[in-house]
């Protein structure tokens, strides 16, 4: 199983599928169920960021699983499995416990939730890392970031129907549906340290971090992440209160970016193994720059809805080309840390555009804040250039 291309990659495609199903329902559903208890957006503010700090801390989770074999069974599958069993169990007492009686029991099972999230996936990074050949970790990537979209779409489609059918309880059973799924595709696997390329764990080898080209790349994602998300998470607003828009037309719009999302992505897998990382990401800059114009220029629904698509799609190819590059730069001795500590800056990028994003609209409108935010994004192409001056893509 190890060494089986499809089942690896059916493997990792599951896991991010089942990821991206609780993404949407801890960034949409979650919101539209504490308000039904009377919440108010202030409560809802601090609840979503308590959820958050996990993913932050994560970096811990990736330093043990890197240092200790858990149960005697590797590195990354019981700790992938414990993450998942954590968040499905979680989310069936979510099922079952009513913020109508307090917001804290039902935070706290939300946190445990957002914990098991947060394992499985610095874990199945770290089994990516392990895994798979430098010549395909785009293709990897690719597949990864597509699925976790697929998943944040499908639930997106489906889940407001299933809330309205048969209640809000079966929201929560589907997800934990899906999350035992991909349990079940995680339990034939068995690392074996022979087929792998992890080293033994060694403290020194995050001095890496002290290398230019290292904290380049992380510059790379803490921007691209800004500039993206902080255009990303106002568009709804834009087109439901500016433009006027239907909220059924602005749900079709974000699913229709969404879905670029899933082709930027998948596209990712197979033009970044065959252009090169350096390549990829002026590709990358590209594709945002193009969509971030397209959307500050505004027009139509037909404009807005082809700007909406392409910005998606260079949504997903600069996560999945950026994701492929920081393994690619991973140390193999601290793998699933040095992926992770990749991974926050990206994080801290999010939080830095929602604020800056917020702001620049609110002072200056949403297509003066695009255009900023597209400006931010070309400061990329300097530290592309330095990352590989020495031509390591």
């Amino acid at each position: 199983m190890t060494t089986n291309r499809s089942y690896r990659l059916a493997l990792f495609s599951t896991l991010y599928f089942a990821q991206g199903a609780m993404m949407s329902y801890f960034l949409t559903f979650n919101i539209l169920y504490l308000g039904e208890f009377g919440y108010t957006e202030g409560d809802v503010g601090i609840f979503q960021a308590v959820l958050a700090v996990p993913f932050v801390l994560k970096i811990f989770l990736g330093m043990l699983s890197d240092a200790v074999n858990l149960f005697g069974m590797g590195h990354r599958k019981p700790y992938i499995l414990l993450g998942l069993l954590l968040q499905a169990g979680a989310v069936l007492i979510l099922a079952n416990v009513s913020p109508a009686d307090g917001l804290g029991a039902f935070a706290v099972v939300a946190f445990l939730a957002s914990i098991g999230m947060a394992m499985y996936d610095t874990c199945t990074d770290g089994l990516a890392l392990d895994l798979t050949p430098k010549e395909e970790y785009g293709t990897v990537q690719g597949i990864m970031v597509g699925a976790r979209a697929a998943g944040i779409l499908a639930l997106l489609l489906a889940g407001g129907t299933i809330a309205e059918a048969v209640g809000w309880p079966w929201l929560f059973y589907t997800v934990a549906f899906l999350t035992l799924l991909a349990g079940l595709v995680v339990l034939p696997f068995k690392e074996d340290p022979a087929l792998t390329q992890r080293q033994p764990f060694e403290w020194r080898a995050f001095k890496a971090f002290g290398r230019g080209a290292v904290m380049m790349l992380a510059g790379v994602g803490f921007i691209y992440a800004l500039a993206i998300d902080g255009i990303y998470t106002f568009l709804s607003d834009h087109l439901r209160d500016v433009m006027a828009i239907s909220l059924g037309s602005v749900g079709l719009l974000i699913a229709l970016a969404m879905a670029g999302r899933i082709l930027g992505a998948l596209s990712n897998s197979w033009l970044t193994d065959r252009i090169g990382h350096k390549r990829s990401l002026w590709v990358a800059v590209a594709l945002t720059s193009a969509g971030s114009l397209g959307l500050a220029l505004g027009g139509g629904i037909p404009m807005i809805a082809l700007s909406g698509f392409l910005f998606g799609l260079a949504y997903g190819y600069y996560n999945a080309v950026y994701a492929a590059v920081a393994m690619d730069f991973s140390d193999p001795h601290i793998s699933a840390s040095m992926f992770a500590i990749f991974m926050m800056f990206i994080n801290l990028g999010t939080v830095g555009g929602q604020m800056l994003g917020g702001t620049l609209t609110e002072t200056l409108g949403f297509g003066a804040m695009t255009l900023v935010m597209g400006g931010i994004n070309l400061l990329n192409l300097l530290l592309i250039f330095g990352i590989f001056r020495k031509e390591r893509g």
